[in-house]
């Protein structure tokens, strides 16, 4: 694709993408064992306030905590260390559900200091869950135990520019996520989309990528049931994205006579295969976000599938899968 018009390539989680350089990384969210992060919005550049912004912020969750759970609250605060942290309790003690009221409930929350690039990365930690009842004691262990392993994994989110061939996840095209051991579940959704004059257009590209188990069959088949429906109203191309076979269905904008609407889905998931997960996208490309020259050149469904042809597992992305089974 690069041959024909400018194009950057990106990563994202395992994989790469080549995309026209109209197009920027708009949201991009992770969910891994320990933590959830919208990196996008959660990396932030120093500034002498941002310590005491974050506490704000984390404080202002609190509150609309303490609406719905009175009792919640922050438990502990650490300033010194890195990431920073803040651990809220949820009072769950008084719900008349018995699932609620079975467990100790917190949250937490890191704030993590790249100081070689000056910059903070916001992180959430995974929602930690307790069996009552539970001594004092064993309470204590068994909490600082799970905040522990969240704070190890948070701290091994590091800086490597993309190309590089690290194991694990990209996050983006800057940061770089591996905690040392396969992920028992990970999941992400990215959007690209397309920026002229310094405006959003109709141009986007979201790819959702989930790792399955053995026991989801009836989940794979909830989210590619539409491709059934797809196939009465449209016709359908093969094509293979990251080595997964899959079938384009792609239609015309009926308010925008130069886009191109289209879905991937794939026929090639595998259960417990964490080479060929789940991976669904859709998206639009409107040709005349492209360089005037270019216009007249290349058609919608064209560019829409030299961008499904160029993802690919990045080298490296499959290393850690490879390596833990």
């Amino acid at each position: 694709m690069s041959t024909q018009l400018p194009t950057q390539k990106h990563c994202f989680g395992r994989y790469e993408i080549e995309l026209p350089n109209f197009m920027y990384m708009e949201s991009g969210d992770y969910a891994f064992d320990s933590f959830d992060i919208e990196i996008v919005t959660a990396v932030k550049t120093e500034r002498p306030t941002i310590e005491k912004d974050w506490i704000g912020y984390i404080n202002n969750k609190v509150s609309t905590d303490v609406a719905i759970s009175p009792g919640s609250r922050i438990i502990n605060k650490d300033m010194k260390n890195n990431p920073r942290v803040m651990l809220e309790y949820i009072d769950t003690s008084k719900e008349t559900s018995k699932r609620l009221n079975s467990i100790y409930m917190f949250h937490p929350y890191y704030l993590k200091s790249v100081p070689e690039r000056k910059e903070w990365i916001l992180a959430t930690g995974r929602t930690i869950k307790i069996p009552r009842p539970q001594s004092g004691d064993g309470l204590d262990r068994e909490l600082k135990n799970r905040t522990d392993t969240q704070l190890r994994d948070i701290q091994k989110i590091a800086y490597h520019p993309y190309p590089h061939y690290e194991q694990g996840y990209c996050l983006n095209n800057e940061y770089q996520y591996y905690p040392g051991r396969l992920e028992k579940r990970d999941s992400y959704l990215i959007t690209w989309r397309g920026i002229a004059e310094k405006k959003y257009t109709s141009s986007y590209i979201t790819i959702n990528v989930r790792s399955l188990n053995k026991d989801e069959q009836d989940f794979l088949d909830s989210r590619t049931s539409k491709g059934k429906l797809l196939r009465t109203f449209f016709p359908s191309t093969t094509v293979v994205v990251g080595g997964i076979k899959g079938e384009l269905y792609t239609s015309h904008d009926k308010l925008n006579p130069t886009g191109r609407e289209f879905q991937w889905l794939p026929s090639g998931t595998e259960l417990g295969n964490r080479l060929k997960p789940l991976i669904m996208i859709d998206g639009e490309i409107d040709t005349r976000d492209l360089p005037p020259e270019y216009r007249d050149k290349i058609s919608g469904e064209e560019l829409i599938l030299w961008i499904l042809e160029s993802i690919k597992m990045r080298v490296g992305g499959d290393e850690d899968i490879l390596s833990h089974r």
